[in-house]
């Protein structure tokens, strides 16, 4: 009897050590996904803060061709 319980606890400590390697595994993998889908934003963040960089960039540009020709016109 004693033998019969004692083997049930030892079973049941294995399967409940499954089920947390299970779940780690699943924590671990769902962390590398989150971390995936972080960086994955970060670069759309540094393709658009490149784009507005380019237009800004395009407007000063423009404006000091503006001014010049502006100033240029006057007599």
């Amino acid at each position: 009897m004693q033998s019969e319980r004692r083997s049930q606890t030892e079973n049941r400590i294995r399967e409940l050590r499954e089920s947390l390697n299970e779940l780690e595994a699943q924590l671990k993998q769902i962390d590398a996904q989150e971390q995936q889908a972080q960086h994955r934003e970060i670069d759309r963040l540094d393709d658009y803060i490149n784009a507005v960089d380019t237009r800004f960039h395009s407007l000063q540009v423009f404006w000091n061709s503006l001014k010049y020709d502006w100033l240029k016109a006057k007599p």
